[in-house]
């Protein structure tokens, strides 16, 4: 089992390289606001995970570009399992990134949207 904790360790640096890649790549991208439409409560990434704070919100948003409608999820810090139930609710407007040559792509950046949540976001 020991041989399984350094694969878990290059793994996750792997992925967290690969978010900050398309994240610098996305500070780049047009602001616009987009509006949460759905909520749920999940288990905890294991990145961002604690044995105190073992769950995450993930929230669905969506956005229209030139007519069209787009969408994505943003994820929440490691919270308890109360916190995420109580904060999970309502629809906010947030403040995302997208690519303008393809709006698919998009980011939420956690310094856009500080005093958006009750809660705080990761950047993704």
């Amino acid at each position: 089992m020991a041989g399984i904790f350094p694969i878990d360790a290059i793994r996750r640096t792997l992925l967290r390289r690969k978010r900050e890649q398309r994240l610098a790549r996305a500070a780049q991208w047009p602001i616009i606001q987009a509006e949460i439409n759905h909520w749920q409560v999940l288990t905890a990434d294991d990145d961002v995970a604690t044995t105190g704070a073992p769950y995450q919100i993930e929230a669905g948003f969506h956005f229209k570009v030139n007519g069209e409608y787009f969408g994505g999820y943003l994820r929440s810090i490691a919270l308890v399992h109360r916190e995420a139930e109580t904060n999970a609710k309502g629809n906010p407007t947030i403040n995302i990134r997208y690519n303008p040559a393809n709006p698919d792509e998009t980011a939420v950046f956690a310094e856009d949207n500080a005093s958006t949540l009750p809660f705080r976001i990761i950047s993704s």
